[in-house]
């Protein structure tokens, strides 16, 4: 069993373990099995409410506790509490009925949605950028793997029927658990090493894994690894594709230069799309960034209840125009893992193949 599963089993049984208790508690207050569902659902809302005033629910980085919460309350109530009401049927139907569409909704965020790959395409038209042939580039965002899995290797399949000019990967790779790193770290190696783009792959630093398990993934494979920094590319027409690596803490953007003339596209690559504000007014015509997960957890008519992002919830995902550039946001291929379950809920997992087109007149002309 890889070691992600074991640490969620124990979180699964100290949930069920917990929610027994007080579900036995809470029966010399409410008899009634509706009723007393709805008191265990009130408490973990208040529970919920008091934590995101205390901490701004930042539930990124090393946010253990944010993770167990998580997890506690996704077992917990997601899967225990609606089987308890399912098996109180005779007594009460109105708990049943409550019940089943929470077990449906929880189960389907952890079996369904996160197999769900979705192909994003989408057209730039950069009008200072001389015309030719479009350029093809597959932006691929939080891997986030725990060990190898059929979404990978599909992703894979896809990238190359493609056959994209460039890769650009945007950060996060491992999702843990990091005190047995091993089987997370061949999973990320087999699916970096299946990239393969006439130009390159570029990968840019994420914050999901330690530095010194990213330097050792990314050691011996054809990676451009960009440190606030940039590469080059020829295009072999005339014009040139210029991609700016920035780092995930405290970026430097003194290397990320404006075009020198039409025939020259700029591209920054950052793991957050909170750089784009700073990129205004620099000459950059594509920024691609990650991080969000798309909100991972997204409710119809409302969206990402949460993004770790402090731009507009709008921007969690997407192809959106940012100042005087465009920027796209890609949902990534994974999702949290380690302490926090592996699930997605009206959010499906994500690569986007982004064709850049030139409005000006080809170099020459």
């Amino acid at each position: 069993m890889l070691p992600y599963l074991q640490q969620q089993a124990i979180y699964a049984l100290a949930s069920l373990v917990v929610m027994l208790v007080v579900w036995r508690l809470l029966g010399r207050l409410a008899r009634e099995p509706l009723r007393r569902m709805l008191c265990c659902l009130g408490g973990f809302a208040l529970i919920l409410l008091v934590y995101a005033l205390v901490t701004g629910f930042d539930a990124g980085g090393s946010n253990l506790a944010g993770f167990r919460l998580i997890a506690f309350g996704y077992y917990g109530f997601g899967i225990v509490l609606p089987l308890v009401g399912l098996l109180q049927w005779r007594r009460s139907k109105a708990a049943a009925l409550f019940s089943l569409p929470i077990l449906a909704i929880s189960l389907w965020a952890a079996l369904g949605e996160p197999d769900r790959l979705q192909t994003r395409a989408e057209t730039v038209r950069v009008e200072r950028f001389a015309t030719g042939r479009p350029i093809r580039i597959v932006h691929v965002s939080d891997l986030q793997t725990v060990g190898h899995c059929e979404r990978e290797d599909e992703a894979l399949r896809r990238i190359a029927a493609w056959k994209p000019d460039l890769i650009v990967f945007s950060g996060d790779y491992l999702a843990g658990p990091f005190e047995d790193p091993e089987p997370a770290m061949a999973a990320a190696r087999r699916f970096l090493a299946g990239l393969h783009a006439r130009l390159g792959v570029v990968v840019v630093d994420g914050h999901a894994e330690p530095r010194r398990l990213r330097e050792r993934l990314f050691e011996g494979l054809d990676l451009i690894y960009l440190k606030d920094e940039g590469a080059s590319f020829d295009l072999g027409d005339g014009r040139r594709l210029r991609v700016f690596g920035a780092t995930v803490h405290d970026p430097d953007l003194d290397g990320l230069r404006p075009p020198a003339d039409p025939g020259e596209l700029s591209i920054v690559v950052s793991h957050m799309p909170d750089l784009s504000p700073e990129l205004d007014g620099r000459g950059v015509d594509l920024h691609v960034a990650g991080h969000t997960h798309g909100g991972q957890i997204c409710v119809p008519g409302f969206g990402a209840i949460l993004t770790l992002s402090a731009l507009p919830r709008r921007y969690a995902r997407g192809l959106h125009r940012f100042g005087d550039h465009r920027l796209n946001v890609c949902a990534g291929l994974g999702m949290e893992g380690d302490h926090a379950p592996r699930i997605r809920l009206f959010c499906p997992p994500e690569i986007c193949f982004i064709e850049v087109e030139g409005g000006a007149p080809p170099p020459g002309r």
